[in-house]
């Protein structure tokens, strides 16, 4: 897959080597969304205590989160200005991957190029471990988990939601249909996606 090179994505906190990792995989996605060149769109990769605080101001739950998404003006959020309060739905911004608030509604295709803002995702790498320790037979390993939040961070960022059974189900279906061309893309192109490996980051934040 030749890399689109968002230029405008930045991906802050994070290792080298998983700050790349994160940069072709929002890439893939924005891709095969067909988002245009010119989105922007910040991941920010922070501390446990820096997650529960952010949990607590902008949701009220004083409890750290896995990833939290905070929607842009191109995906509709109330903080858009009014002209995107137009062309976007006015929605609850905020989305978590685990506990699934209300958020934008899902922008038609013939307004994909409208897209500008998407946001901000924060990523909690830590709040991930203990779940996977925790509840290691519910959870993914380690690795998937973290592909699999951040590319339902990703859908949600680009105005995906699951506030009602139909808005679910679209959803879910792109997820696993991105899941699944993620996956195509390591066969066919090996090295164009390199594994999200947070235990660097995760041993840094220990230490």
């Amino acid at each position: 897959m030749p890399r689109p090179f968002f230029s405008h994505v930045r991906v802050y906190g994070a290792t080298h080597k998983l700050g790349d990792a994160v940069q072709r995989l929002a890439e893939a996605v924005l891709w095969l969304e067909h988002a245009p060149p010119s989105v922007e769109l910040s991941i920010h990769f922070i501390r446990l205590s820096q997650m529960q605080l952010l949990n607590h101001e902008r949701r009220g739950i004083d409890r750290p989160t896995d990833v939290l998404t905070f929607s842009g003006s191109g995906s509709g959020s109330p903080d858009a200005s009014w002209v995107n309060g137009v062309l976007f739905p006015d929605k609850s911004h905020i989305v978590c991957v685990s506990d699934g608030l209300r958020a934008s509604e899902w922008a038609a295709p013939s307004r994909r190029e409208l897209l500008l803002d998407l946001g901000e995702i924060y990523v909690s790498v830590e709040e991930m471990w203990m779940r996977c320790l925790r509840y290691p037979f519910k959870n993914l390993p380690f690795h998937d988990y973290l592909q699999v939040a951040l590319t339902h961070a990703l859908l949600h960022a680009l105005g995906y939601d699951h506030d009602t059974p139909e808005h679910w189900k679209k959803m879910s279906r792109r997820e696993k249909f991105m899941l699944h061309q993620l996956a195509a893309f390591r066969r066919r192109w090996p090295g164009c996606l390199t594994e999200l490996d947070g235990i660097e980051l995760l041993a840094s934040v220990k230490a």
